[in-house]
């Protein structure tokens, strides 16, 4: 677990299925989310993971403050 350096909430990190990058998730499952981990990989939650029931996950990226300031390049 990591702590995120603008708004200090806690974190956890994936690696972006799409991009293969590192992307910050908030602690925890959250039944809004729309991210899925599998083997620290996040992906967009869909239909399988919903029948395999995974976690719902969101993005810190949502959630954050200060998000922008670290958003890279899309």
């Amino acid at each position: 677990m990591a702590t995120c350096r603008s708004c200090g909430a806690q974190i956890e990190w994936a690696t972006s299925e799409r991009t293969n990058k590192p992307i910050p998730l908030n602690v925890g499952a959250d039944p809004r989310g729309n991210l899925a981990v599998v083997a620290g990989k996040a992906h967009a939650y869909g239909p399988e993971d919903a029948r395999l029931i995974r976690e719902r996950r969101t993005s810190h990226f949502a959630t954050c403050v200060d998000a922008e300031r670290w958003r890279g390049p899309r």
